[in-house]
């Protein structure tokens, strides 16, 4: 018994000597946050210009401790935006989490909370922060470059707008939701169409309302010419989040909050794959951000542990509120990401120098750029209105109408975000052509219609995204031209349909088709084989009669299992009421 209490008492002892503390120290300036990341005794975990949180091994009188087992207890410290007069309220609903700080702005606990509705909560996780460093000096720009200038000019309000109603229409995206798992490989497939190297990053959350799976993170990447290992990149992110939803069984529909972002993402995406860039350019949607930038931590996490040389982080959260009837924008980043800040005021200046763009610091919440400026990349937050932003957010209203009232200024975001990525990606050539193929394309077994045989070749429209515009499909059989159809020769339903009657039923075919685009671009489906030559046990139970003849036409009232040796052809009716016409060798 006294072994067992001696071995007890040593490992409390032992357990208590390597327990650090988890710590807030107030910073000044830039030079004061550099020196605590030089600083042994401290392991940083999170750092903006007020304020770092750290683990200590040795406590002094600069810090607040806020909890004195760093981790012990908890995965993760939640900051929460919100004003003095709102906490209290809040914090009588927290239920599973402890207030260990609070100031006029934020409050600080020990474990998942749920969002305040202001935006950006963030998780702060036992990782070690980086300070973020240029990794290469960002270039100065004094006049236009003809080809970005081009690539802006394609931002296409009507495409924004698409974007924003087809993620508005899931009614809520959920971090963890059906819904945020469907519009995630939305994302992907549109990516994909695009011809980017496209990959769907798993990760895991732990929130106030469980934990488990999110929705993946979506990243795109087009590499560059002659840098492909150097890396550009842009963000925004696709989940959404409102009480009702959690609650009530209501909507969180997030059209500002943020379908506004991903469609800047995938309008930049559009119009920059078309070009080729010395530098390769990263296009990303991530899950979870309304949890606390779970999505962005775990790829910017990734990031800094592989390495990755990033030039510049761009964010895209929130552009389409536009606040009196002047586009501006508020760019938020923290004073050590400056040089990044001050490239996109000098972008902004030569393209669009009637635009007024201005540097906040920004205290009642944050987004994405976050998770990459503690993982040692510059990034920054071009962000509708500081003051003034969406009041809908986070809420059944964030719709198309009331929350995002101009796409005008979506587009003005989005010819930014182009800017600033083509600049420092540098393109190197002009415009390359890339179209897609068609999409569903089936052919069915051949159908007796009174006196015709035929073959049904249907297929839908290609996705969006083709250098050019689309003019029609052209079908080949067995390698050679057979047909066109035109681009706007399709039924109700959306579906191009085509009867092949000029066959042999009982014969072999191949058939494909190209999609003909009007800049000289021919996009090629797959290959689909149609073989009619089955052996008699191929004839399944869908079949309620059948009649057999032979090869003069004249009928045969016998079993096909009892037929005598020969090639027979058999007429018969499923049970959906298709006729139905096969050859058949015994």
């Amino acid at each position: 018994m006294k072994k067992t209490i001696t071995l007890l008492t040593l490992m409390l002892i032992a357990m208590l000597g390597f327990s650090q503390s988890f710590v807030m120290i107030n910073t000044n300036n830039q030079q004061e946050t550099e020196n605590l990341f030089k600083n042994d005794n401290l392991k940083i975990h999170y750092y903006n210009d007020n304020f770092v949180l750290a683990t200590a091994k040795v406590v002094d009188e600069s810090m607040n401790v806020l909890d004195n087992h760093a981790f012990a207890n908890t995965d993760a410290y939640y900051i929460v935006y919100c004003g003095k007069e709102n906490q209290e309220n809040y914090i009588s609903g927290v239920k599973n989490a402890e207030l260990l700080f609070k100031n006029d702005n934020i409050m600080i606990f020990n474990g998942a909370v749920e969002p305040y509705k202001n935006d950006g909560m963030i998780a702060v996780f036992n990782k070690e922060a980086k300070m973020a460093v240029a990794h290469r000096d960002f270039p100065v720009i004094t006049e236009e470059n003809v080809i970005i200038r081009e690539m802006m000019d394609q931002v296409n309000m009507d495409s924004l707008q698409a974007t924003v109603q087809h993620l508005q229409d899931y009614q809520n995206r959920l971090w963890n939701s059906q819904n945020a798992f469907d519009a995630s490989d939305w994302i992907a497939g549109r990516m994909a169409a695009l011809g980017l190297e496209v990959e769907q990053q798993p990760f895991y959350a732990s929130t106030w309302t469980g934990s488990g799976q999110a929705a993946p993170n979506v990243i795109g990447i087009q590499r560059g010419t002659l840098y492909p290992d150097v890396y550009v990149v842009c963000g925004s992110h696709f989940d959404s989040f409102s009480y009702e939803a959690m609650y009530g069984g209501g909507a969180c529909p997030g059209a500002d909050d943020n379908a506004t972002g991903v469609a800047s993402v995938l309008e930049s995406a559009r119009i920059m794959t078309q070009y080729e860039f010395e530098y390769s350019i990263v296009y990303c949607a991530y899950g979870c951000e309304e949890m606390g930038l779970y999505g962005s931590e775990a790829y910017a996490s990734r990031c800094q542990q592989e390495g990755m040389e990033i030039l510049g982080y761009f964010n895209n959260d929130m552009n389409g509120y536009l606040y009196g009837d002047v586009i501006h924008i508020d760019c938020i980043y923290p004073n050590s990401v400056a040089p990044i800040g001050d490239y996109y005021m000098n972008v902004g200046s030569v393209y669009f120098p009637e635009l007024p763009i201005r540097h906040v610091n920004f205290n009642e919440g944050d987004s994405d750029h976050t998770s990459f400026n503690n993982h040692g990349y510059m990034g920054i937050y071009p962000f509708e209105d500081y003051q003034h932003y969406s009041p809908n957010i986070h809420t059944p209203n964030d719709l198309i109408g009331p929350s995002v009232n101009s796409f005008e200024m979506s587009q003005q975001y989005c010819r930014m975000n182009i800017g600033c990525l083509a600049e420092l990606a540098n393109p190197v050539s002009e415009p390359h052509i890339y179209c897609n193929p068609i999409e569903d394309f089936q052919i069915s077994e051949p159908y007796w219609a009174g006196a015709v045989f035929g073959i049904r070749i249907s297929w839908n429209a290609p996705q969006e995204g083709s250098s050019g515009e689309l003019v029609r499909f052209d079908i080949y059989r067995n390698n050679e031209y057979l047909v066109s159809v035109d681009k706007d020769d399709y039924n109700t339903s959306g579906e191009y349909l085509y009867i092949d009657s000029d066959v042999d039923v009982f014969g072999f075919y191949e058939y494909y088709i190209v999609a003909i685009y009007d800049d000289g671009c021919e996009a090629v489906s797959n290959t689909q084989t149609y073989d009619d030559i089955p052996e008699i046990g191929d004839l399944n139970e869908n079949i309620v009669r059948y009649e057999v003849y032979d090869l003069m036409g004249r009928m045969i009232n016998k079993d096909v299992n009892n037929l005598e040796s020969g090639i027979y052809i058999v007429k018969y009716v499923t049970k959906n009421g298709n006729k139905v016409t096969k050859k058949i060798v015994k």
